[in-house]
């Protein structure tokens, strides 16, 4: 198994976010839906994916965060944060 792969290395991210949030004590919810984009939440755990090499910006209304907020991608936690508004998340895959 290679440790330094990227791959290996947000995975590894995720498990930690997933482990620390707990997910699994928390429903399942769908938040935004397009051909191309896919956002649920799990708690105050948001998950954005996508099909598609271009790329998706788009706002993800009601999520499970209160007004003011600071969320941070777990994989950018320095340079790609934002404080919620209106309970919405920006989001840019």
């Amino acid at each position: 198994m290679n440790t330094d792969s990227d791959i290996y290395k947000m995975t590894a991210k995720i498990n930690a976010a997933r482990k620390k949030m707990e997910v699994w004590n928390h429903a399942v919810k769908e938040q935004y839906v397009t051909d191309n984009f896919y956002c649920f939440s799990r708690g105050e755990f948001l998950v954005a994916t996508t099909n598609t090499k271009d790329q998706q910006q788009i706002t993800v209304p009601n999520t499970p965060f209160a007004d003011g907020t600071r969320v941070c991608n777990i994989f950018y936690p320095d340079s790609d944060c934002q404080t919620v508004q209106g309970g919405n998340v920006d989001v840019t895959l």
